[in-house]
């Protein structure tokens, strides 16, 4: 190989190499650029979208229904959410903070949105205007009891997975889901008050110590 062939190489090895680093850099920051796009901006209905600040090296892993069915039946906190949620735009802060504090080092992120069925309630009948998707209906399957009852429907056996929620699970046992955020804040697109925000960030702390500190010596059912 002579001198000017090394040079070219060497030049290709370089541009491959800073072409994985700015994917992987993508990656990482994926959801932080995915929820922080939205800051100040405005949605159809001419609210203002909270801003949030996330850091690079959060925990977040965006994760399919293989890994998700893969965590409900072993262990992990789960947060089901979507950046235009102005619910889950005020639970990430305290989400965050709480898993920086606690230690965790992965909380599994999924945007399923689409996938829920759309029912309503006409002339005393449930109309499905929208079929689920197989695996969200395996989702509410695995969840179980712990999934939230579909409002407006007057039938609690029918559920529904609302936004923010997250799951904590150990060895296949849910325990604990926590959807919305405080009861006290009523509108989604005010920003909580410290108070609301440590509010929130106790409930992810707990949650995330049961996963944690889950063990033969406690008091949590493992």
């Amino acid at each position: 190989m002579n001198k000017h062939k090394i040079i070219i190489f060497i030049i290709a090895l370089i541009l491959i190499i800073c072409s994985i680093f700015a994917l992987n850099v993508k990656r990482v920051n994926k959801f932080k650029i995915e929820y922080e796009s939205l800051n100040g901006k405005k949605n159809e209905e001419g609210k203002t979208y909270k801003s949030i600040s996330i850091k690079k090296n959060n925990p977040i892993e965006y994760a399919n229904y293989e890994k998700i069915f893969d965590v409900l039946d072993n262990t992990g906190i789960i947060y089901f959410g979507f950046p235009e949620c102005p619910w889950c735009r005020s639970a990430i802060p305290s989400l965050l903070d709480a898993a920086e504090e606690t230690g965790l080092e992965k909380i599994y992120y999924m945007n399923n949105l689409n996938d829920r069925d759309i029912k309503v309630l006409k002339d005393g009948s449930i109309v499905t205007e929208k079929k689920g998707t197989n695996n969200y209906n395996k989702l509410l399957k695995k969840i179980g009891d712990m999934a939230s009852t579909y409002e407006g429907l007057n039938d609690e056996t029918i559920k529904r997975l609302y936004y923010p929620t997250v799951i904590a699970v150990k060895n296949g046992n849910i325990l604990d889901i926590i959807v919305g955020t405080v009861d006290s804040q009523k509108d989604p697109y005010t920003p909580l008050t410290k108070k609301q925000a440590l509010e929130l960030k106790e409930k992810y702390t707990i949650a995330m110590n049961k996963i944690l500190m889950c063990d033969a010596s406690s008091s949590y059912t493992c």
